[in-house]
C-alpha cells in the first residue's frame, strides 16, 4: 500500500515581502517611540544633575553664608598684580559627592596651571553632574579637561537692539559683580551673594543653565566648529553673557533668538523644545525655546524688579 507524499509548504515570494514590509512598518513606528522614551531618560537625568548642583550651591551657602561667585579672582601674595581665576564649580564638589577632587584642587594658583591641570590633576577628571546625557561626551569636546553641559548664569550682552523698550530700563545697567546670581569677586569687588540679595525672587531667578557641547561649537542644532571656549568645568570663563543669537547676521553678540540657538555663552541644550535651568530656590524647570529674550533676562537679574509673568 502506497501513501501520498507530503508536501512541505512555503511562503511565496509575494507574501515574504509582505512579511518584510510589515516587520519595516512595525520597525518604523518602534524607533520613534524608543527614541521619546531615551529622550525622556536623558532629560529627567539633565533635571536630576541641576537639581543636584542647586543643592549643593545652596549646601555650600548654609556653611559659608553665600553662594560662591561664577567668576573668583584671588591675587598672588607674591605678587599682588597677578590675580588667579577659579569658578564656582570647585567649590560646590564637597556638596555632590566629589570630596576627593576637591581636595586635590588648589586656590593657589590658576584654575589651570600647576597641579591643577597636570597629568592626574583634578580639572582632567570627568564629572557625570556636570554632564548632560543629551549631549555627546569625548575627548573631541577637550583633549585634557573634564567639562560641563551647565553654566552660571550671570551677565548681559549691552547694548542690544532687541530687547524691548519696557524691558531695556532693568537692564541698561551693568554691575562689575554680575547681575546676575553667582556673582563675580577680586580683591576691589565683593559679589559673593547671600539669598537675601535675591530680591527679584529666588524662584523667579535662574541660578545655572544648559550650556552644552562645548567646546565643539554648535548653531541652530548643528555642529559648526571646534574652536570653541567655556567647555572644562573648572574655567571660570565658562559662564553665560546672555545676548541672544541673530541668524541673519551671525557674529552679531546679540539677537532674538535666546534658547537653542547657539551655544557661545548663550543657553543651548540637545533637549526637543527647550532647555533645562536651575532656579535660585534649588528648584528645576524646562524653559520653552521659543521664550522671548526679554523673558529670558527678566529670569536673570536677581535684583532689578521687573514683573515676572510665569514663563514655564
Amino acid at each position: 500500500m502506497t501513501f501520498p507524499q507530503s508536501r512541505r509548504t512555503a511562503f511565496t515570494l509575494i507574501e515574504l515581502l509582505v512579511v518584510i514590509a510589515i516587520i519595516a512598518i512595525l520597525i518604523g513606528l518602534l524607533l520613534p517611540a524608543v527614541q521619546k522614551v531615551r529622550e525622556a531618560a536623558a532629560r529627567a537625568k539633565c533635571s536630576n544633575n541641576l537639581k543636584q548642583l542647586g543643592l549643593g550651591l545652596h549646601g555650600r551657602h548654609d556653611v559659608y553664608g553665600a553662594f560662591p561667585a561664577s567668576w573668583q579672582q584671588i591675587a598672588n601674595p607674591a605678587n599682588p598684580s597677578q590675580l588667579w581665576g577659579h569658578s564656582w564649580t570647585p567649590h560646590v564638589l564637597p556638596y555632590i559627592e566629589q570630596e576627593a577632587i576637591y581636595k586635590q584642587y588648589s586656590f593657589s594658583m590658576n584654575w589651570d596651571a600647576g597641579t591643577n591641570t597636570a597629568v592626574g590633576g583634578p580639572i582632567r577628571n570627568t564629572i557625570t553632574t556636570f554632564q548632560c546625557p543629551s549631549a555627546s561626551q569625548g575627548t573631541d569636546r577637550h583633549p585634557n579637561r573634564g567639562t560641563t553641559d551647565y553654566a552660571a548664569t550671570t551677565e548681559r550682552n549691552w547694548p542690544n537692539p532687541f530687547v524691548s523698550a519696557a524691558m531695556t530700563p532693568y537692564v541698561s545697567t551693568g554691575d562689575t559683580s554680575f547681575v546676575g546670581i553667582l556673582g563675580r569677586t577680586s580683591p576691589t569687588i565683593q559679589g559673593d551673594r547671600r539669598i537675601t540679595d535675591i530680591t527679584d525672587g529666588t524662584s523667579n531667578t535662574m541660578m545655572l543653565a544648559e550650556c552644552a557641547g562645548r567646546n565643539l561649537e554648535f548653531t541652530m542644532g548643528k555642529q559648526v566648529g571646534t574652536a570653541g571656549t567655556g567647555g572644562p568645568w573648572a574655567n571660570p570663563d565658562a559662564r553665560l553673557q546672555i545676548g541672544g543669537y541673530n541668524s541673519a547676521s551671525p557674529t552679531d553678540p546679540y539677537g532674538p533668538c535666546a534658547l537653542n540657538c547657539r551655544n557661545d555663552k548663550e543657553i543651548y541644550s540637545f533637549h526637543s523644545g527647550g532647555a533645562m535651568l536651575g532656579m535660585g530656590d534649588g528648584s528645576v524647570k524646562f524653559l520653552k525655546a521659543t521664550t522671548s529674550l526679554d523673558v529670558v533676562l527678566q529670569l536673570l537679574t536677581r535684583n532689578r524688579g521687573e514683573v515676572l509673568q510665569d514663563p514655564f
